[in-house]
């Protein structure tokens, strides 16, 4: 079977298993917690987000950001009938869960500290990306050094956040 059969293939189990990356979760629900933010609070997501630029947005540019944020690169077969509708879908409902557009916090339907949390159990669980998406991108998964970098900044964010921070 020649290369342009094979990735036809996977295009199309890509959109046939496209509904099971996010396991059903609700995305309804909304968190007012950090609508009101205190100047401390503030200092301390700053802080986190200092740290967030200089040493983890780089790994989730490669690994994350193509649905988790703008996705502005996209492959060879965004252009086939229904492919980009499947896929515009996909990263709506990625960027509901957690949108990493705008750096740290994040948007989307958590807390920073249960943001921060999910990601730690989701390097744990090695479960993003999705095997669909890992199947036409097969470098998107994290290195050993990606998930210890990854780990070492939520557990000190986490401290931040939970006792103070450095200011």
């Amino acid at each position: 079977m020649n290369i342009f059969f094979k990735h036809i293939l996977l295009v199309f189990l890509l959109f046939h298993f496209s509904l099971y990356a996010h396991k059903g979760e609700d995305h309804s629900k909304s968190n007012n917690e950090s609508l009101v933010v205190s100047t401390t609070q503030m200092y301390k997501l700053e802080e986190i987000n200092n740290k967030y630029f200089s040493n983890i947005k780089p790994i989730f540019e490669k690994k994350c950001l193509d649905c988790h944020g703008l996705g502005s690169k996209k492959p060879w077969y965004y252009v086939l009938p229904g492919i980009k509708h499947m896929m515009n879908q996909d990263m709506s409902e990625a960027k509901k869960h957690l949108d990493m557009t705008n750096g740290f916090p994040f948007g989307g339907h958590g807390s920073p500290k249960e943001d921060l949390q999910a990601i730690k159990k989701t390097v744990r669980e090695d479960s993003m990306p999705p095997w669909q998406y890992k199947m036409m991108h097969w470098n998107s998964k994290l290195t050993k050094k990606e998930k210890m970098v990854l780990n070492k900044w939520i557990d000190k964010s986490l401290q931040i956040l939970n006792n103070g921070g450095n200011k």
